[in-house]
């Protein structure tokens, strides 16, 4: 028999957009659920990506949270190598606000924390077979199974926020969204080893490939590299992964350190649009992925989700949906910026790389491209606005 609900808005999707819309929402007092099919210890220890850029920071401010959720300042710097001759680029602003690090789960568990254990928020772990109803005219329902049994909650509106291979993308009927996607043609082993960032953050290139080194906590990081499409885990053996780190960071007195895991992670770019339907919306990876060379996945979802709440909040208060009915209006605009900011990244540090893929021409351009970035103050600050979300 099933047990029945009603709510404001279900979030679909327990990661870092559905429970920071979450706690937006709560904080302004308009009901929520969300549904997420992991268990809850799972995902406070799931590894993810990260640092809340500058903008994200204001963002946090203004809902009152950042105190609570973000960690301290961070340098914006990054250290570009060529062939092992390091640059360190610095992100310099006038604003007077700094990007926080935060990784994806640092910032997930906070948001646990607050959601729940703070402010007694809805949230329902490993639930299983959603099923979503977003019919014109009715009333939308989403319905799920959990150790209870099977629920089905009404609502006014719906948010997917269950990334690109979830079901409230799925829901909506062929022919509504348009796909816009670019496969780079490579992809990149990433690889979990107990060692931290010593220095700045790196992202390097080679004659032999790419390589960086990103940090993950204080005592991890995650370095990437370049890699076929075609290759799998198997293929990347401890050994093999240091041998190719030291090779093209040209540094010898690297050490193997334990590696925790590693993926490949095919490089691409796709966007849906429009990012709603009806009463349903699309935020975060259900509605967009961005080539992780940017470093905007996570921020765009939060950019999303901010825009998505003051939406809500005007429509519980003043019953007036005009700024919903202009979602994707507002969000894609921003959105395809920093797609084509993290195209012309990813480019960049490949095409400068392996002369073998690209040419030795496309080669000496890419270099070029990074050599304007120490020469040219036009040049250095726009990629700086980008690189803390404030362009």
């Amino acid at each position: 028999m099933a047990t029945n609900n009603e709510t404001a808005v279900v979030i679909v999707g327990g990661g870092v957009a559905g429970l920071t819309l979450a706690t937006f929402l709560n904080t302004a007092n308009v009901p929520c659920i969300v549904l997420e099919r992991t268990a809850r210890h799972r995902i406070e220890v799931r590894a993810r990506a990260g640092v809340v850029e500058a903008r994200g920071v204001q963002m946090f401010e203004r809902w009152g949270l950042a105190d609570r959720l973000l960690g301290g300042p961070v340098a914006e710097t990054i250290d570009y190598r060529i062939n092992g001759v390091g640059r360190v680029f610095t992100a310099v602003a006038d604003d007077g606000i700094a990007s926080r690090f935060c990784t994806q789960q640092m910032l997930v568990n906070n948001l646990l924390k607050e959601l729940i254990d703070v402010r007694g928020g809805d949230v329902r772990f490993e639930v299983a077979d959603v099923a979503i109803r977003n019919k014109e005219g009715s009333r939308p329902h989403v319905s799920f199974t959990d150790a209870g049994g099977r629920h089905d909650i009404a609502c006014d509106f719906i948010v997917g926020c269950d990334g690109s291979r979830g079901v409230s993308r799925s829901s909506i009927p062929d022919g509504v969204l348009t796909k816009y996607t670019h496969e780079y043609g490579y992809a990149w082993v990433a690889a979990l080893v107990e060692a931290p960032v010593t220095g700045h953050p790196i992202m390097g290139v080679s004659d032999d490939g790419f390589v960086a080194q990103l940090p993950r906590g204080p005592q991890r990081s995650r370095y990437y590299l370049q890699c076929p499409v075609s290759d799998t885990p198997e293929d990347w053996p401890d050994e093999r992964i240091w041998n190719e780190i030291r090779l093209r960071l040209r540094d010898d007195s690297i050490q193997n350190v334990i590696v925790h895991d590693r993926d490949i992670t095919v490089l691409r770019s796709v966007v849906y649009a429009p990012m709603q339907h009806r009463n349903l919306f699309l935020a975060g990876d259900a509605a967009h992925l961005v080539p992780p060379t940017g470093a905007k996945g996570m921020n765009l979802a939060l950019y999303d989700v901010d825009v998505l709440a003051q939406a809500f909040i005007k429509f519980v208060q003043n019953n007036d949906r005009t700024d919903l009915d202009a979602y994707s209006a507002t969000v894609l605009p921003r959105l395809w910026k920093y797609q084509e900011f993290s195209a012309w990244m990813t480019d960049t540090m490949h095409d400068a790389g392996d002369p073998t893929l690209q040419g030795n021409v496309r080669q000496m351009m890419a270099r070029a491209r990074l050599d304007a970035l120490f020469e040219n103050p036009v040049a250095a600050r726009l990629h700086g606005e980008y690189q803390r979300g404030t362009a």
